[in-house]
């Protein structure tokens, strides 16, 4: 995803302040906190909660303002739904940030397949940012990761085709960001968010599903996915250069691979999933970037009415994911490592995963 590292302390300090709406219905609750920079969400079939977490960066940099720095803090962590317990699921994998742990790349989502395995996706950049770095942090950018612990399979590298063939045709940026990922039974999908491009892998290789439609001239930047319940793949995007509510939700046809907009209207997506009833829940990382407002989460009924359930309570929401009860999760302060300075903007404040009930 296009990195967001504008956002300074002082707007943090102003999200942060921001009052919160009140709900009448819809609770959010903290089930699990502690996580860095956590990123995106899946709910297993035994009802267990995965994170992608994006790490905290590291203290080996690469430039003098060091605002490039790396380590291997990134991994995957799942959340027992009735006691937020942790457990590290991978760890060592690679994170890319500025040396405070602050809006790092690394894992950016997460999805667990039919068979219970657990997948990963690893940033990534154009070929020249990263032929400099050290073997091994190339090891890992741009692969498509079975993950468990004390074990990872690449089972695919999804940055090579951007580099060679720079789908979206845009001049001088062959530049590619695995960050959502979904699961199927016969392949994986793959969101690359510098691509602009949807991509599947499968028995017949790794190749091109779709190139994201521009929008009102600005680039789609697809963050998210999500399987329909009519078969089709559904993408978010987070369309930060077309500016406020002009993010939408894309579908591709399981039969053209065609793309269409299921839903318009928002800001920034960071997170869609489907829940037991057809519902679509959209997350949004702001609503509005210049006024740098809180998040939020959106229900879309399958009759396409809309309720804003964020109730002003989330703060950099990430990736969401729906239980068979049709309980939502959602992962906040989703640029900020595990704990922040408590002098700090963000008063101590780090990553988590929340739930929302009573939908």
């Amino acid at each position: 995803m296009h990195r967001v590292s504008r956002l300074t302390l002082t707007v943090a300090a102003t999200l942060l302040a921001a009052p919160a709406t009140a709900l009448a219905a819809p609770t959010v609750t903290p089930l699990a906190s502690g996580l860095d920079n956590p990123r995106g969400l899946a709910v297993a079939a035994d009802g267990g909660i995965y994170v992608a977490t994006a790490g905290r960066a590291g203290g080996r940099c690469l430039d003098p303002k060091k605002e490039m720095c790396y380590g291997f803090s990134g991994g995957v962590v799942r959340i027992d739904a009735a006691s937020g317990a942790k457990r590290t699921v991978a760890k060592g994998l690679l994170s890319l940030g500025g040396l405070d742990g602050s809006f790092t790349s690394g894992p950016g989502a997460v999805s667990v397949g039919a068979d219970g395995t657990v997948h990963t996706v690893m940033t990534s950049a154009t070929r020249e940012r990263i032929a400099p770095l050290p073997r091994a942090v190339r090891a890992q950018t741009g692969r498509l990761l079975e993950v468990a612990p004390g074990n990872r399979i690449s089972t695919a590298r999804i940055d090579l085709l951007e580099w060679r063939n720079n789908y979206d045709r845009v001049k001088g940026d062959r530049n590619s960001n695995p960050y959502g990922l979904l699961m199927l039974p016969d392949r994986a999908i793959v969101a690359d968010a510098g691509a602009n491009a949807v991509f599947e892998v499968g028995a017949f290789g790794t190749r091109l599903l779709a190139v994201m439609p521009k929008n009102r001239g600005g680039d789609s930047v697809p963050t998210s996915l999500a399987a329909g319940p009519d078969g089709a793949v559904y993408v978010g995007e987070l369309a930060e250069r077309a500016g406020k509510g002009r993010a939408r939700v894309l579908r591709i046809d399981p039969a053209t691979s065609a793309v269409t907009t299921f839903a318009g209207g928002f800001t920034a997506i960071s997170g869609i999933a489907f829940g037991p009833d057809g519902s679509l829940y959209v997350t949004e990382l702001s609503t509005d970037f210049a006024k740098m407002a809180p998040g939020n989460l959106t229900r879309i009924a399958p009759d396409g009415a809309r309720t804003s359930v964020g109730g002003g309570k989330l703060m950099f929401p990430a990736g969401t994911a729906v239980a068979a009860d049709g309980t939502v999760y959602v992962s906040t302060f989703s640029i900020l490592p595990a704990r922040t300075p408590r002098k700090s903007p963000f008063k101590g404040a780090g990553g988590q995963v929340v739930k929302v009930t009573g939908l």
